[in-house]
Order: structure tokens, then C-alpha cells, then sequence
């Protein structure tokens, strides 16, 4: 039998392993298993032993029942006949038996055999049937054992770690128990994967999922018919909210066993993880029909019956679960983290509580309890639910990161206003927190006012030092990238500062993202923390200060020419796993457009309708039915044709296109070949954005995704542009003098041509600016030329729309204040300087500009307060002290 039969298998389909079928793996395998394949020196019963150990078998190395049971049990196929033969040994029958959930059935089996594995599977069964005493013996008695094998020296490793889980010393035992597995790796057999997949367990028990992953992807090198490896792969991966990788783990399962259970779980899982129940419990239904009592079946049917608040078939589920499986807790805390995950505190909570109480000593649920306390603002629960996990378990990564921040805050200092209680660490961050009570009152004014609801408590603004604290805040591990969150009733936010790399993620408008933010707390409220993940970001969106930048403009447009604006079913998961790289921002871009057009098509009580659907727990695919009238394709359709009609107003979609007024020319001879290169190419772009650099423009610093994101400005070569000549680009304009297309090429042209301002160019500057409002390069260059000019007040129009466009760079805002000073419009020079400070609240030179300013306007209570933050900012510095003396004395004054 040749060695490379394994490239056969891969062509050949699935049959039941008792048929002695080929189950292909997933790829080839790794070099090391073929290497082993290929020694010539091993006899062919050798090679056979390999390829069952290895994955790589086929119906000629399945010799003996037992081989088929073992394969049978590699591929979970738990109902296959083999284990009916009276050959297989009775622990391979107990094995699949107890996954199966038949844990009586599966005790009977091992009453006879004492071996340390079977030691260790009946303590499980004992454990989880609820006789944590018989089953301590168990596992005890596996340990006290000597190994004979391999695999008794792995077992003994997992009886340890049982054991540990049931006394609650994990800790304690965690790196006894990698040692011993390093040893047994390293010493005994470096390719024995049961090993590699057992530390790869612990690791994920742990919640260290970057270890994990790695020892995973370690055994599916050495054997990648290991389902169990694909399944734990695959649930790390959800757990991170890459659903892509959960998808392939999927697929990967299915490749070997077209209905295999642990590849209909993970669908299941993914579906509850999407907020989607109803979905889950069809999926599940022919697994359950198949094993009925499969405990992790179970688990998910019982969480996507709470999420369904159906009261009735969740009494009926839990005692069902309490009756079969009495001392397992699994149900319950995977209920309790998926309505964690989907806000729904109150209800999580309940059932996280369920969980202890049936296992006290297991750190998961104490875990996830106190994780969820922290997100809803409970800190006191918190910190005494986070100190009794890291007590069980001190190596569990998540729980210890966010004990030992949450320990740190309570010594965090407090300002209290009506609506808001901001904490913060002592120290210069102050000079930033003594801005936010006025800010962030006139954020509820606004938000509260729109939408007609108030939060039912005061709410939490967390202002954290770095980025490596809010990332642990937020998701209690320190590689998140953003700069503020939302958990409900609590907003978690890092300093808008630049300093050394990696410590923060630079500048930003705290008052334009807190309000996107607290968008989020009002509407979560509003709704009983149901609502869609589009539909609070679109209304976050929605309630930003600022326009949308023209740069997000230009990729709606690209994206409805290209119809890949995102589906319905696509558009909540896009935010947290987008499949290209620009389907995170096209979502939330997406989604405040969809909140336009709800608005042009429903109107306010359409909106409230819809939020009053998801109070009441209405699934999205009815909830905008009986919200609206109309199906969510058929709102989807719609809104893609409203899409278009805004990209027209936008002025990204003139007519006729660019394309077909060259080939119109063409084809009448009137203009040369030259012309069906001019379009709204990328270069053309970047040229326009480029020649500005002549004209003294500020230059965007890079931040947000909301940001303009300019290019460096450097013209591209003249055979990167395909120009037309004058004389054919001033035809068409005569043909079409408002064509922004043309328009933008001209004045391009004329500004890389070195010639000076005209009124011609003048006037096409202002046409291009009528018919691209949204486009700031127009604004820039009219500023610039009125600036500059004998009317430079006619220049701040054009600088408040280049102002209103930035949120990380601080030099519009503060060209802007300027203007106005010398306007003599001293109160909104203020207001435009307020917010460069609010970009920037750690610059000593804004905060000294706008003193000032608020000097000039009379404003002292302002000056004063900027003079207190530079004390706080550059406390040697002894003239601000002064100046403070100086402006009280004045303020004592009057």
C-alpha cells in the first residue's frame, strides 16, 4: 500500500466509518507526517498504525473494530453501528456514550475497567451527574495510578486539571499541569497531538486564545482529522468575533462528516452570537433528533430559548438540564454570556448566579459574572465577583487584567454633574476633565432632547490614562483599536493625547465622540439594551456634530455603482468582522444613511416604532414589518434607489458620466483618444489634494476613520494623469459649464500650470464648490484665495465647512478662530478655539490662545479656566501662575 495514498484520499467522499469508507482530511499532511510516512525501514503494520494515529487512514488501516470505533470517534460519529460490535472495548463505548449524554449508559461501560483513562471519564461523568465526592475519588485514584503509556501519562495530566477545577485550585495547579505536558512533549514524544491538544484546552480554559490557537493549529499539523481541534479552533475564533475563521472551522468539519454535530454547534453558536435564536433552534432541531441528551445541544437550544423569552420552554429546557445533567454548569454560564454579550445584564446575571451555584470552585462563570457586573456599572459586584475568579484561577489572563484596572479606578478621583459622574486618574488628565461637565450636559441636552428618553441613572464616564488601560476596560485584554466605548450605562474613553507610540491613539474631539457614544447609552436604555447593532450606530452616527467626510462619501458612491453596498444580513457583523477591508466604516456609514431614509420614509414615529419593537424583544426580521409596512428586503431595495439619489446630490454621479462624454467625443471626432482616460481616477484625486500643498494648506494628521485621511501631497507624474489638452477640456466645458468632473480637471490644470487666479478659474471654483459641497478642497482653495484677498471675511464660510470636517487636527479650528478675531467676531472666534482645545486638551499653546481670546471677549471665568489648566499641564512654569493672579484680581473686581 503506497505512502502517499493520503493524495487519493482526498478526491474520494464520505461513507460510515463501519463501511470502512475514505474520510479525506481537510489538506495533505504536514511534512513531518509524511516524512514519518515515508521511512522505508518501518513494516507496513507500522505505516498503518501511523496513518489511524496521524489522520491520514483509509479503509485498508481500519483493520479491526476497535480501529473503526477509534476512527468512528475521531470523526464524532456517536451513532455509528461499531459501537453496537461486542469486540470494541467498553471504553471506546463509554467514550461515545458520554458524549452523547448518556451518562449512566456510559458509567455501566467502565464498571470493569480501572485503567487511568476510564478513571478519568468516570470522574467527569460523576462530576457532572452531581456527585462531586465519587468523582474526586475518581480522579484521585487516576492520579495515584503509575502510567503505563502515552496515554496514561496524558490522562493522569487531565485528571489533574479535573481535579483542580472541582477542589478550586486551578491556579495552583496550572503551571504544574504545562510543565508536566512541556515534559511529556519534549521527553517521551513530540508528536503525540492528544498532548499538544490537552495544553491547547487548558490554554483556552484560560481565556489565552493567541496560545491556544497556536497549540491548535499545532495538532491539525499532525493530525487534521482531529474534530475536536476544529471545534475548539473554531470556538476561539468565534469568541474573538472572527467569524470568517469560525466559518472555515465549519467547513473543515463538514469536509469530514457532511452532518457532523460539532460543525451544526458552532453554526448554532455563531446564529446566537448574531442576536439570532430562532435561527439557532432550527439548526439544532436534527441534531437533537439525532442525540437527544448531547450536552452542548442542550446548552445553546436552552440560551436561544431565554433570548426568545419563551418563559414556558425555558422552565421545560432547564429541567430537563438539572434532571440529566445535575452537576454541570455549562448550560447555564454559556446562557449567561450570551445575554451578557447581547446587554442583557439583569438576565445574565440570574443565570451566571445559576452556574455558581451549581459549581462554586469553577472560575468560568465567576469570569463572566464579574466581567458583566463591570460593564453595567455595577463596580462593587464586580470587584467581588473578579476577586473570587482570580482567587480560583490566577492565570486566567482576561479576569486579572481587569481586576487589577478595576482596583486602580476605585482610587480614581470623581466630578459629579446632574446627568454624568466622570471618574479619572490624578494628574494632568484633570486639565481635560475640568472641560467635560459643560460639554457633556449640553451632549444630554441634545441627545435626550431628540429622542425623548432619559437614562434611568446617572452615567459613568471612565477617562482612562492609555490605551492599554481602556483596551483592558473594554474587553479585559490590552489590543482593542479605538478610543472610546460603550457598555450601557457606562463610557469608557482614553486620553485624546500624543505621545509614544502604542501608549495612545492620538488626538481627537472628545465632545463629537462622547456624543456618538452617549447615543448609545440613551438608545440602549431606551430600548431594554435590544437594539441592533445598526441601528444604535446609525443613530450614533446620526447625532455626530460633524458632516460626513468627503473621502466616506466617495466610497458610498464607489460602492452603489459597484452594487456592494452591504446586505441586510451582513451589515450588524461587518462592524465587528468586516470581510474587506472597508466594510467597517461602509457599515457605519451605511447604517446613519439607512436612519436618513427611515426618517425621509417613516418619519419620528416610524423611528420610535421601530425602537419600541426592540424593547419588546421582536426579532429584526419582524420588527421592521410591523414597524414600518414594509418587508427588510423591501426596505433595503428601496433604500439602495434613495442611495443613488443622494450620491447624485452628493455631485458623484453627474450625467453624462466623464466616461461617456469621451466617448460621445470620440466617436464624433471631435477630441483624440487621450479623452477616454479622463476620469475620477485615484491619481487625479491625489493630484488635487497634492497642489495644496502650494497654496499653504493644512495638513490632516491622520486619526479616525472619520477623518478626510489626505495623502501626502506630491504631484504624480504627467503620464499618470492621461490629461486631455486645454482646447478639448475647454469644449466640453462649454458643452457642460457645470460639470464637476470637468470642472475639478480644469481647475487642477490651472493650478499645475503655475498661472495665476482669474475670474474664470475663480468662477469655476465656485461652481465646483455649488455642485460638491461636501468636497473641502474647494473650500480650501476659495479660503485661501479670499484670505488673502480684499474681502477676507468672505473666507470664513469656507473655513467653517474645512473646521466642521476635522476631528483629530487642530489647525483648521484654530485658522478658523482667527479669521473671526480679525472679523471682530470675538464670541464665535471663542467657540471655534474651544474647539481645537476640545482635539487637543493636553497643548499648552491652544489652551494660551484661547485665554487670550476669552480675554479679548471679555470672557474672564473662561480665561481663568484655561489658566487653571495650564498650571495643571506645565506646573514650573511660574507666568501662568501670574496670569492667574492677574485675571482673579480682575474677576474680584467687578
Amino acid at each position: 500500500m503506497s505512502v502517499h495514498r493520503w493524495a487519493i484520499a482526498l478526491l474520494v467522499g464520505t461513507t460510515p466509518v463501519a463501511a470502512q469508507s475514505v474520510v479525506p482530511p481537510p489538506r495533505p499532511p504536514s511534512p513531518i507526517v509524511r516524512e514519518l510516512l515515508r521511512d522505508d525501514f518501518r513494516t507496513e503494520q507500522e505505516r498503518q498504525t501511523l496513518h489511524r494515529f496521524h489522520g491520514t487512514w483509509d479503509s485498508e488501516d481500519l483493520l479491526t473494530p476497535t480501529h473503526r470505533a477509534e476512527a468512528a470517534l475521531q470523526l464524532w460519529r456517536l451513532d455509528d453501528s461499531i459501537f453496537e460490535d461486542p469486540a470494541v472495548p467498553a471504553h471506546l463505548k463509554a467514550e461515545a456514550a458520554a458524549r452523547r449524554g448518556a451518562f449512566t449508559q456510559a458509567l455501566q461501560y467502565l464498571e470493569m475497567d480501572d485503567s487511568i483513562p476510564a478513571q478519568v471519564l468516570r470522574g467527569r461523568l460523576q462530576h457532572d451527574l452531581g456527585d462531586a465526592l465519587a468523582a474526586e475519588t475518581a480522579f484521585r485514584n487516576a492520579m495515584q495510578q503509575s502510567p503505563g503509556s502515552i496515554d496514561d501519562q496524558v490522562a493522569r495530566i487531565d485528571a489533574g486539571r479535573q481535579l483542580a477545577l472541582l477542589t478550586g485550585r486551578t491556579g495552583d495547579a496550572y503551571q504544574q499541569l504545562m510543565d508536566t505536558l512541556a515534559q511529556v512533549r519534549s521527553e517521551v514524544d513530540p508528536l503525540y497531538w492528544p498532548a499538544i491538544l490537552l495544553e491547547a484546552d487548558l490554554l483556552f480554559e484560560k481565556l489565552r486564545f493567541n496560545e491556544a490557537g497556536a497549540a491548535l493549529w499545532e495538532v491539525l499539523e499532525l493530525n487534521q482529522r482531529s474534530s475536536d481541534a476544529w471545534y475548539l479552533l473554531g470556538r476561539l475564533s468565534l469568541l474573538t468575533f472572527d467569524f470568517k475563521a469560525a466559518d472555515r472551522a465549519i467547513e473543515s468539519l463538514r469536509r469530514l462528516q457532511v452532518e457532523h454535530p460539532l460543525a451544526t454547534l458552532l453554526e448554532a453558536e455563531v446564529l446566537l452570537t448574531r442576536r439570532e435564536p430562532g435561527l439557532a433552534l432550527e439548526v439544532l432541531a436534527p441534531l437533537l433528533a439525532r442525540y437527544p441528551d448531547l450536552p452542548e445541544a442542550r446548552s445553546l437550544e436552552l440560551a436561544a430559548l431565554v433570548l426568545l423569552d419563551d418563559t414556558a420552554r425555558v422552565g421545560a429546557a432547564w429541567e430537563r438540564w438539572t434532571r440529566t445533567v445535575p452537576g454541570s454548569p455549562q448550560a447555564a454560564t454559556w446562557t449567561g454570556r450570551l445575554l451578557s454579550l447581547h446587554r442583557q445584564y439583569d438576565a445574565a446575571e440570574q443565570w451566571l448566579d445559576r452556574a455558581i451555584g451549581i459549581r462554586a470552585n469553577e472560575p468560568r462563570a465567576h469570569v463572566e459574572l464579574g466581567l458583566m457586573q463591570w460593564q453595567a456599572g455595577d463596580d462593587a459586584a464586580a470587584l467581588d465577583a473578579l476577586q473570587e475568579a482570580v482567587e480560583l484561577d490566577p492565570f486566567n489572563q482576561r479576569a486579572a487584567n481587569s481586576l487589577d484596572l478595576l482596583r486602580e479606578i476605585q482610587n480614581y478621583q470623581v466630578i459629579e454633574t446632574e446627568h454624568f459622574e466622570i471618574r479619572f486618574s490624578p494628574g494632568t488628565d484633570e486639565a481635560l476633565v475640568r472641560d467635560m461637565p459643560r460639554g457633556l450636559e449640553a451632549i444630554h441636552e441634545q441627545v435626550a432632547g431628540r429622542f425623548g428618553w432619559e437614562p434611568r441613572q446617572r452615567t459613568v464616564i471612565e477617562v482612562l490614562p492609555d490605551h492599554e488601560r481602556f483596551a483592558v476596560r473594554v474587553v479585559g485584554m490590552p489590543d482593542v483599536h479605538t478610543m472610546a466605548a460603550c457598555t450601557g450605562p457606562v463610557i469608557a474613553m482614553e486620553v485624546p493625547r500624543r505621545s509614544m507610540p502604542n501608549r495612545h491613539t492620538g488626538r481627537w474631539d472628545w465632545e463629537h465622540v462622547l456624543q456618538h457614544e452617549y447615543t448609545h447609552t440613551v438608545t440602549l436604555d431606551r430600548t431594554n439594551n435590544r437594539i441592533p447593532l445598526w441601528f444604535t450606530e446609525g443613530l450614533a452616527v446620526f447625532m455626530e456634530p460633524a458632516p460626513r467626510a468627503w473621502s466616506t462619501k466617495q466610497m458610498v458612491a464607489e460602492e452603489w455603482r459597484n452594487g456592494t453596498l452591504l446586505e441586510p444580513g451582513e451589515l450588524n457583523w461587518a462592524f465587528i468582522r468586516p470581510r474587506r477591508p472597508q466594510d467597517r466604516g461602509l457599515a457605519y456609514t451605511q447604517s446613519w444613511l439607512m436612519i436618513q431614509y427611515l426618517l425621509e420614509r417613516s418619519g419620528e414615529p416610524g423611528l420610535q416604532r421601530l425602537l419600541d419593537q426592540y424593547r419588546d424583544g421582536v426579532p429584526e426580521s419582524s420588527a421592521v414589518p410591523a414597524a414600518l409596512g414594509v418587508s427588510r428586503q423591501r426596505f433595503h431595495e428601496d433604500f439602495l434607489v434613495w442611495v443613488g439619489q443622494r450620491v447624485r446630490d452628493w455631485g458623484l454621479d453627474p450625467q453624462p458620466s466623464l466616461e461617456e462624454l469621451a466617448a460621445r467625443a470620440v466617436e464624433q471626432g471631435e477630441v483624440s483618444e487621450t479623452m477616454l482616460a479622463m476620469r475620477r481616477s485615484g491619481a487625479i484625486r491625489e493630484a488635487m489634494r497634492r497642489m495644496l500643498e502650494d497654496v499653504a494648506a493644512p495638513r490632516n494628521s491622520g486619526g479616525t476613520t472619520e477623518s478626510l485621511q489626505l495623502e501626502e501631497w506630491r504631484l504624480p507624474k504627467a503620464s499618470d494623469l492621461h490629461d486631455p489638452d486645454t482646447e478639448q477640456l475647454e469644449a466640453l466645458l462649454v458643452l457642460h459649464p457645470a460639470h464637476p468632473d470637468l470642472l475639478e480637471r480644469a481647475i487642477m490644470g490651472h493650478i499645475e500650470r503655475g498661472e495665476p487666479m482669474d475670474e474664470i478659474t475663480l468662477g469655476r471654483i465656485q461652481s465646483y464648490v455649488r455642485q460638491r459641497p461636501g468636497d473641502p478642497l474647494g473650500h480650501r482653495l476659495l479660503a485661501n484665495w479670499y484670505g488673502r484677498g480684499t474681502q477676507p471675511e468672505r473666507a470664513i464660510e469656507h473655513l467653517q465647512v474645512l473646521a466642521s470636517f476635522e476631528s483629530d487636527d487642530t489647525a483648521p479650528a484654530m485658522e478658523l478662530a482667527l479669521a473671526l478675531r480679525r472679523a471682530g467676531r470675538a464670541e464665535e472666534a471663542l467657540a471655534a478655539m474651544r474647539r481645537s482645545v476640545s482635539i487637543d486638551p493636553y497643548d499648552p499653546s491652544l489652551r494660551e490662545t484661547m485665554a487670550a481670546l476669552a480675554i479679548e471677549a471679555g470672557r474672564l471665568e473662561t480665561a481663568r479656566e484655561m489658566i487653571e489648566a495650564l498650571l495643571l499641564l506645565e506646573p514650573d512654569q511660574p507666568r501662568h501662575q501670574r496670569r492667574l493672579d492677574a485675571i482673579m484680581q480682575r474677576l474680584d473686581a467687578k
